[in-house]
């Protein structure tokens, strides 16, 4: 199992029971388990347009080469995405 597996599983966990997603205590959900990532926050839109109504990403770089990516709409009742996990190029 790949380290994007196991915290997207605890992240889809612990956002089903979380009010309030503030960025540091769900990421400090993953320093407590001692996994090393890098976390980085993106847009997806057509390139060379500004578009306001772009998707947000965030992404979770993991040691082992997997990540873990949730994507949400600026406007969206539902907010984010689960997060998915990606596993590294073998």
């Amino acid at each position: 199992m790949f380290d994007a597996e196991i915290a997207a599983t605890l992240l889809n966990r612990w956002a089903g029971q979380a009010h309030n997603e503030e960025r540091q205590t769900y990421l400090g959900l993953l320093r407590e388990g001692n996994l090393q990532f890098t976390h980085e926050l993106g847009y997806v839109g057509t390139r060379g347009i500004r578009d306001t109504n772009a998707c947000r990403t965030e992404s979770l770089f993991f040691g082992d080469g997997s990540r873990a990516l949730r994507v949400g709409a600026p406007d969206s009742e539902a907010g984010w995405t689960r997060w998915a996990a990606l596993q590294p190029l073998q």
